[in-house]
C-alpha cells in the first residue's frame, strides 16, 4: 500500500507540488468542519436555552455562517485548483511515459502479454477512470478524517466511553467485508482485461475509416457485431460477478451503520431523559455521532480503495520498466567505415515461437550496392529487413557494420543510417511538410524538391496549400485523402530526406500504377545515387536492375548473386523470374 502513495505522491511532487500542497489544505479544511457543524450550534442553542444575549447569538452565529462560508469558498477553490494540477501531473507523467514506450524494443510492444499487462497497469494508473492520482486523495482523505475523528470522538467520549469502540468495531468489520470482495473482484479483473481488449477493438472497426470499404463492400458488419458480442458478454458477466461481491459486502457494511447509529440514538436519548445532558450537548452529540459514523465510513472505504488496486501495483512497475533490451548493449559511435554491412550465420527466431523466421543467413552489403531481397510470402524478406534496420537483434550470429557488432553501437545513432518505406508504412495527420520531414527542420522548398523527386509533382501542383495541405481529414477539413501510390511517394519521400547511408525500400511499387512504377525504375539510379539500396519486392524486374539479389525460402538464404549468374543457373530464381515473364508474354 504504502510504495503505491509513494508512486502518486513521487511523480505529484516532482511534476506539480502544488497540487500536493492543496490537496492537503483541502482535507485539514475539510477535517474542520464537522467540528465547527458539531460545536456551533451547541452553543447556540445553549443560549437560546438561557434566554441568551443577542449579541452572543449574533456572534455565535455570524462565526458558523462565516466559517461555512469560508470554508466552502476555499474547499471549492482547492478541490477546483488542484484538479487542474491534478491534470497537468497526468499530462506531464503520460507523455514521460510516451518517451519510454517510444525507446522500448518493438517485440515487446508486439507481444499479448504485454498488452494485457498494459491494461492492468492502466487500471491502476486511473484507478478504473478515477483519474491519475486517486489513490493518493484517498490516502490524504484518511489523513484528514482522523483529524476530524479525533475531536469528533472527543466530545463523545464524555458521553460514552465504549461507544467510539463500537463504532470503530463496527466500521472496521464493514471494512474487512468490502476488501475481501475487492479482493475477490479483482482477481476477476485479470479475465475481464482480456475480455475489454478484444471488445474495444471490435468497436473501434464501426468508426475507424480505414476499416470503412472493407465492412461495407464485404457486408460484414453484422458478423463483426456477433464477434464484438462475445467480448463484449465476456466482459460483461465478469463485471456483474465483480458488482455482486460489492453489492453483498455493501449490505453488511448499511448492517454495521444501522447498528452504529441506533445505539448511538438509543444512549442519547436515555441521556436527556435522565437529564444527563441539556438540549445544546444532545444537538452536539447528535450531529457529531452522525459525522463519527460518516468519517468512518469514508475512511474505511478510502483504506479498502487503495488495498484494493494493491493487486495492481507490481503490473505498474512492469509496465513503466518495458524492456527496452536493444539500448542495454554498449553505445559506440558508428566505426568511421565506408558502411559495409555483414549477415554472418543469422538466425532469429520471434518471441514465444517454436520454429525460425530465419536460418543461417551470410550476405553482404557493399558500400553503394544494390541488393535485390526477393522470395515467397513468408520467405523472410521483412525479418531480414528488420534485423538490417535493428529493429529486432538476431536470435544467433552476427550482424557486423565495417567489421563492428552493430549491438555495440547506439542505437540511434545505428538506426540513422537508413531511410526505410516498409510495407506496412504509416503516414501522420500532419501536413505534407511534416510527414515529410518529421522532427527534422527543413524548409517549404526542401519539402517540395522532396516530394516532386518521390513523383508527387503533379499532385502537390492541384493543391492549393501546398506542402502545408493536411493528409487525411481528421483535423482540417481541407486536407485531402492521398490514394495508395500516392501515400507511398509520400512515404518515400519521406525516407529520401533523411539523407541515410542505406536506403530500405519494401515493395516500394506495390501501390503504383504500371507508368509510376516504371518511372520510378527509370529512375532507380538517382533515386539512390550515393546510397546502398535495399529491395524487398515481388516484382522480379526489380533485380535486373539491382547488383545483387537474394533470394530466400522458408527463412533461409537459397541462392545469392547477380540476376545474369543466377538466371544461368536455372534454379529458385530462374523460375520466379520465369513465372512473371511468361505473364507478359
Amino acid at each position: 500500500m504504502f510504495k503505491a502513495l509513494r508512486f502518486f505522491a513521487h511523480y505529484g511532487w516532482k511534476y506539480d507540488r502544488l497540487y500536493i500542497i492543496e490537496k492537503i489544505l483541502s482535507q485539514l479544511v475539510g477535517a474542520m468542519t464537522p467540528l465547527a457543524a458539531a460545536l456551533m450550534p451547541k452553543l447556540i442553542i445553549d443560549e437560546l436555552m438561557r434566554a441568551g444575549r443577542p449579541e452572543r447569538l449574533a456572534l455565535y452565529i455570524g462565526l458558523l455562517a462565516g466559517y461555512i462560508f469560508l470554508a466552502d469558498a476555499a474547499s471549492e477553490f482547492l478541490n477546483r485548483d488542484s484538479f487542474s494540477h491534478r491534470l497537468r501531473v497526468d499530462a506531464e507523467f503520460g507523455m514521460a511515459l510516451h518517451e519510454r514506450q517510444a525507446r522500448a524494443d518493438l517485440a515487446t510492444l508486439e507481444d499479448p502479454a504485454w498488452l494485457d499487462l498494459r491494461k492492468k497497469a492502466e487500471k491502476f494508473i486511473t484507478c478504473d477512470y478515477h483519474g491519475f492520482g486517486y489513490l493518493l486523495d484517498c490516502a490524504l482523505d484518511i489523513a484528514g478524517q482522523a483529524v476530524s475523528l479525533m475531536g469528533l470522538s472527543a466530545m463523545v467520549f464524555a458521553l460514552s466511553g465504549w461507544l467510539p469502540p463500537l463504532f470503530a468495531a463496527l466500521s472496521a468489520l464493514a471494512a474487512v467485508m468490502e476488501l475481501g470482495a475487492r479482493k475477490k473482484a479483482m482477481a476477476l479483473y485479470d479475465g475481464i482485461a482480456s475480455a475489454q481488449r478484444g471488445w474495444s477493438y471490435y468497436a473501434g472497426l464501426f468508426g475507424d475509416y480505414r476499416f470503412g470499404k472493407e465492412i461495407r463492400l464485404n457486408g460484414i458488419g453484422a458478423w463483426l457485431v456477433r464477434r464484438e458480442r462475445r467480448f463484449c458478454d465476456g466482459a460483461i458477466a465478469g463485471m456483474k460477478a465483480q458488482n455482486d461481491l460489492y453489492i453483498r459486502a455493501g449490505v453488511v457494511g448499511a448492517a454495521c451503520r444501522l447498528v452504529q447509529q441506533s445505539a448511538a440514538y438509543a444512549i442519547l436519548c436515555a441521556a436527556v431523559l435522565r437529564g444527563a445532558v441539556g438540549i445544546g450537548d444532545f444537538a452536539m452529540m447528535l450531529s457529531a455521532v452522525t459525522a463519527i459514523g460518516a468519517g468512518i465510513h469514508r475512511a474505511m472505504n478510502s483504506a479498502v480503495e487503495i488495498r484494493a488496486y494493491d493487486h495492481y501495483f507490481d503490473a505498474v512497475e512492469d509496465y513503466l520498466n518495458t524492456p527496452a533490451r536493444l539500448r542495454e548493449w554498449a553505445r559506440r559511435p558508428l566505426p568511421a567505415g565506408k558502411r559495409r554491412v555483414e549477415f554472418r550465420d543469422v538466425g532469429f527466431r520471434y518471441p514465444g515461437q517454436a520454429g525460425w523466421a530465419l536460418r543461417h543467413v551470410s550476405l553482404t552489403i557493399e558500400p553503394g550496392e544494390k541488393l535485390a531481397v526477393v522470395g515467397e510470402n513468408g520467405a523472410g524478406k521483412t525479418t531480414f529487413v528488420k534485423l538490417l534496420t535493428r529493429l529486432y537483434d538476431p536470435t544467433e550470429g552476427q550482424i557486423l557494420l565495417d567489421g563492428v557488432d552493430i549491438r555495440q553501437l547506439d542505437l540511434d545513432a545505428y538506426m540513422g543510417l537508413f531511410g526505410a518505406v516498409f510495407q506496412d508504412y504509416r503516414l501522420f495527420s500532419f501536413s505534407l511538410k511534416d510527414n515529410v520531414a518529421l522532427e527534422r527542420d527543413m524548409t517549404d522548398e526542401g519539402a517540395e524538391a522532396l516530394l516532386r523527386r518521390a513523383g508527387l509533382g503533379g499532385r502537390l501542383d492541384s493543391l492549393p496549400k501546398g506542402v502545408h495541405t493536411a493528409v487525411n481529414r481528421e483535423f482540417d477539413g481541407q486536407g485531402f485523402e492521398p490514394s495508395g501510390g500516392e501515400a507511398q511517394k509520400i512515404a518515400l519521400a519521406r525516407a529520401l530526406g533523411r539523407e541515410a547511408s542505406i536506403l530500405v525500400l519494401d515493395e516500394p511499387t506495390a501501390a503504383l500504377d504500371p507508368r509510376a512504377e516504371h518511372e520510378m525504375y527509370a529512375r532507380l539510379g538517382e533515386l539512390t545515387a550515393g546510397r546502398s539500396a535495399v529491395f524487398i519486392s515481388h516484382r522480379m524486374a526489380a533485380a535486373r536492375l539491382c547488383d545483387r539479389a537474394a533470394v530466400f525460402s522458408g527463412g533461409r538464404l537459397v541462392e545469392y548473386g547477380p540476376h545474369d549468374a543466377l538466371m544461368a543457373k536455372g534454379g529458385v530464381y530462374a523460375a520466379l523470374y520465369g513465372t512473371q515473364a511468361h505473364l507478359y508474354k
